[in-house]
């Protein structure tokens, strides 16, 4: 995703007008009310808390027990990812609803400290609280006396409101995240204007503004995340960073590593476009992955996989793309495919050029081959095994090399 960075809860609120605002809402509806943050920290203070909870919460032991119990409490919402009602460590009856924004746990909203059958009132131990806590007998039974005895209904009136107040801070926080990653997204693509400016965009072949594109991309993304649709956001989000690779990607010989990321967002998103109909299968060796490759040699002959492989293939098929150092010191990385392979007119073209009779596939073929060739000389390039209808393997023959290489003049 996107918005991959864990943002808390104090980074979202502003704790002072929102404690405000939340003692205002708890004098209305007459509800006890506490917001804590993922850690079960309580952002700003209690709000009608009962007698009872304020003289346990006024003692440092009984305050860590409290905060404890309201961390576990907001796990609990967590877990099944709706309000709860529960018992408190100290028997009473609360009710926790969980914020949860973008699939992020930010914390919880908890009220209640309240009692449903007045038998459980003695078995409070009055005792063991005063003993534990430090704090004076008598006023621990009289708070425990003023503990207030309400109905089934009364909680459930507290979860709606806890909920309403959770809602509330999910949907804030939603803005927020929204709003600081549009701001990062700007950011990053005033970079990337830049340096569009600075490069021929001949691997777009389009006269679009860079920063028209990524806005409008982002703009349908979010639109996407606003109407729950998440798999559309994710290949949006995608999309945009298989551009941004091929923007920002000014190295003539890049990493093999950044090639294969380049290539995997690619290929999800192909994969999406087919349905269930394609796979792909990435087994590259990581001790090759820091070596260098010319930039944009392995997309042309992923997307031949697709175009003259398997799209018209009714059942599908599978792209392979592997990778490996040879004993004679080369990098050999092939893509196959179980497609429809080459046809032999085509192969004879690649293999003895003739630019008159060559189709768009022999000329992608070609061009890669010779510039492969131009960079590393004529023992390194392609090499082509094809079956009609059974498989097409396309090997890249590299050199071991780990250092940026100075392009040939024209390449």
């Amino acid at each position: 995703m996107t918005m991959s960075e864990v943002i808390q809860l104090a980074d979202i609120i502003e704790v002072e007008a929102f404690k405000s605002i939340q003692e205002k809402l708890a004098k209305i509806v007459v509800f006890p009310v506490i917001t804590i943050d993922a850690e079960g920290n309580p952002m700003g203070t209690w709000s009608n808390f009962s007698p009872f909870c304020k003289l346990v919460r006024s003692s440092p032991e009984g305050e860590r027990k409290c905060i404890g119990c309201d961390y576990e409490a907001g796990k609990l919402a967590m877990k099944h990812r709706k309000p709860q009602i529960y018992r408190c460590h100290l028997g009473l009856q609360d009710c926790v609803a969980p914020i949860i924004a973008e699939g992020y746990f930010l914390g919880a909203v908890l009220g209640g400290q309240v009692l449903t059958d007045e038998a459980d009132r003695a078995k409070i131990d009055a005792e063991r609280i005063s003993a534990e806590f430090g704090l004076p007998l008598q006023k621990v039974l009289e708070a425990i006396g003023q503990i207030p005895l309400v109905s089934r209904q009364y909680l459930e009136d507290s979860v709606n409101f806890d909920t309403f107040v959770a809602n509330y801070i999910a949907e804030i926080s939603m803005k927020k995240m929204v709003q600081e990653q549009f701001l990062k997204e700007s950011r990053e693509n005033l970079l990337l204007e830049q340096k569009a400016k600075t490069m021929e965009l001949k691997k777009l072949q389009a006269q679009i503004n860079p920063h028209f594109l990524f806005n409008t991309l982002n703009t349908i993304a979010r639109m996407a995340l606003i109407e729950n649709a998440p798999e559309t956001e994710e290949l949006i989000y995608n999309l945009c960073d298989l551009l941004r690779y091929n923007l920002k990607n000014v190295e003539e010989f890049p990493k093999i590593r950044s090639e294969i990321e380049s290539i995997k967002k690619y290929l999800y998103i192909q994969t999406l476009r087919y349905s269930d109909r394609i796979q792909y299968e990435i087994e590259v060796d990581p001790e090759i992955m820091d070596y260098r490759i010319p930039s944009m040699v392995l997309q042309p002959l992923v997307e031949n996989a697709f175009m003259h492989g398997l799209e018209q293939k009714r059942d599908g098929g599978t792209v392979r793309i592997s990778g490996c150092r040879t004993p004679d010191n080369r990098i050999v990385i092939t893509v196959a495919d179980n497609g429809r392979g080459f046809k032999p007119d085509i192969l004879r073209a690649f293999a003895s050029w003739d630019e008159d009779n060559g189709t768009h596939t022999g000329i992608g073929l070609f061009n890669t081959h010779e510039r492969l060739r131009g960079y590393f000389g004529k023992s390194y390039g392609l090499s082509i095994r094809s079956q009609p209808d059974v498989s097409t393997l396309v090997h890249i023959t590299l050199p071991c090399l780990k250092e940026q290489l100075q392009a040939p003049n024209g390449g």
